[in-house]
């Protein structure tokens, strides 16, 4: 099985060399002693690197749809060289892999092994979608962060759709100290635990971590910052293209239908109406519907049974987890005010229209269109007027626009306003022209290549979509973007070494900085978006229809 531990070496392990130095007594196996007991990896390019440590307990057989619980500790030394398994997903992906693999807990280490005094600040990358992806994969690799910049970066898995997002009365504790759903929220929290608890060992400073993400991962920093149970796991937030293209607000059913109330952005679920999919859906398609002991049945159910059509990603609301809509929790001040760096790209919606597009096997026309938005937007008549497909030069830059206004531009705009009014707060938007791509669009499109959606990432880890190191003016972008990120890790501001200087967002100087090969501060953004229309026509914030 994926995460088995090696037999053990020999009979006495030198400890004291383990907890001296990341580089250990072999600089090119380098070993260090976590809490549960040795990992030995592998030193590249002046970087050790620890892939697939267990950061919790395998979530099989009893402990499926439970919280994470402690990994039992091991004598022998874990090899922290193999590729991590990935949490059960249907399909390949450019983040994700096919997998039926439950054990998949683990995190990825890369740190840099002259610098052992445990006072490197740490950054914890969640990756996104929700449904596939892991944090082992080479799309995240992060060596020239810790190479570069001098942090210790940390990937992490998660459980992934209905496995880490399930409720059912049925799996509630008795004594209601733990209701299901949110085990994905769970399972970053016990990530973040372990690495508060371990990474001193691997030279990282335990008070200076940052939580970062993009896409669905954006989406889970900003409920990390709304859980109370998050407090103290990490001292700054970054939310790359939170969101999924989903509008800022929505019914709260699952499919968009039934309630009279529309909710904010990230979309929380309530638990009747997670509980109602639960019961229509799941349990007829996992087997479950006629079960007397419904809880046993999902937990002795196959993989296989949790991944077809039936599969989602749910936020749902969770007393003591996550009590209310981040958004909410932002609006209120009732959040973990920590710095914030939160930010999108400038044509975000291209990369969901193209994808759209290549599901059709051919482009979309005004027919389409108007579909989708009837299909999947709140108020269409509204969405339709203020985006008639006439406007723009296809369907399909229609729709673009639309995802990239509703469900990225304007959520990011909320946020940091409502953030922006309790702790500090620095805004961007990716805006770089042709970028390099992990992602590039599919040929069946007429869209341009553009900032879309993930374009970011390529800059983030400074990798192409062959995990190349990129080079020329893209190699420059790319040191300029992590050198804010890493500072901003570091202190909370993102500014120094020469770059151009990058000012508070603030509601008297609502200002964000265009990030492309010349950065400029602009203050533009919300006109540009069209945000303050959106929210007057309702489409934007917490409404009721």
């Amino acid at each position: 099985m994926p995460g088995s531990l090696l037999a053990m070496l020999g009979s006495a392990f030198p400890m004291s060399v383990s907890a001296a130095s990341p580089s250990g007594a072999n600089a090119e196996q380098p070993l260090v002693q976590t809490e549960s007991g040795p990992v030995r990896g592998t030193l590249h390019d002046g970087i050790a690197v620890f892939t697939t440590i267990p950061y919790a307990a395998p979530p099989v057989g009893p402990l499926r749809f439970r919280p994470p619980q402690r990994h039992t500790p091991w004598t022998g030394i874990l090899d922290a060289t193999r590729e991590s398994p990935a949490c059960p997903q249907s399909k390949p992906s450019a983040i994700g892999k096919l997998s039926a693999e439950e054990d998949c807990l683990y995190l990825n280490i890369w740190a840099p092994a002259g610098r052992v005094d445990g006072k490197q600040p740490v950054m914890v990358w969640i990756h996104g979608s929700g449904v596939s992806g892991y944090g082992d994969s080479p799309y995240f690799g992060g060596l020239q962060l810790a190479r570069d910049n001098g942090v210790v970066f940390v990937t992490i898995n998660y459980r992934l759709g209905l496995l880490g997002s399930l409720v059912s009365t049925s799996l509630d504790a008795s004594d209601r100290t733990h209701l299901s759903g949110d085990y994905w929220l769970l399972d970053q929290q016990a990530a973040l635990r372990w690495v508060n608890r371990n990474i001193a060992r691997f030279g990282g400073d335990p008070a200076t971590i940052t939580v970062l993400g993009e896409s669905a991962g954006g989406a889970s920093v900003l409920a990390l910052l709304a859980s109370p149970r998050s407090k103290g796991l990490f001292q700054r937030a970054i939310v790359e293209s939170e969101g999924d293209g989903e509008p800022v607000v929505r019914s709260t059913g699952p499919n968009g239908g039934g309630n009279e109330e529309w909710r904010s952005a990230p979309q929380l679920l309530s638990r009747a109406d997670a509980q109602h999919y639960t019961h229509d859906v799941v349990l007829p398609a996992v087997g479950c519907a006629q079960a007397k002991d419904v809880a046993a049945c999902l937990r002795a159910a196959p993989v296989s049974a949790f991944l077809g059509p039936s599969n989602t990603y749910m936020r749902v609301e969770n007393p003591g987890l996550l009590p209310q809509d981040p958004f909410d929790a932002f609006q209120s001040g009732h959040f973990n005010r920590v710095p914030v760096l939160i930010g999108s790209n400038a044509e975000e919606g291209h990369f969901m229209s193209a994808r759209l597009e290549k599901s059709l096997g051919r482009r979309l026309n005004a027919d389409d269109y108007r579909a989708d938005v009837t299909a999947h937007w709140p108020n269409p008549a509204k969405v339709l007027e203020l985006y008639p497909v006439e406007r723009f030069s296809s369907p399909a830059a229609a729709d673009s626009r639309l995802v990239t206004d509703l469900g990225f531009a304007c959520p990011a705009d909320l946020a940091r306003r409502y953030l922006g009014r309790f702790t500090q707060v620095y805004g961007y938007e990716f805006s770089e022209p042709d970028p390099v791509q992990k992602e590039p669009l599919p040929s069946i499109t007429e869209l341009p290549n553009a900032p879309y959606h993930t374009s970011e990432e390529s800059y983030v880890f400074d990798s192409d979509d062959g995990y190349a190191p990129l080079s020329g003016r893209g190699e420059t972008l790319s040191i300029t973007i992590r050198g804010y990120w890493a500072a901003f890790a570091r202190t909370g501001d993102p500014n120094g070494e020469q770059r151009p200087t990058w000012l508070r967002f603030g509601a008297h100087n609502p200002v964000i900085l265009e990030l492309q090969s010349n950065p400029r501060m602009s203050g533009g953004f919300a006109g540009e978006h069209n945000c303050r229309g959106l929210e007057a026509a309702g489409l934007i914030g917490v409404m009721t229809k």
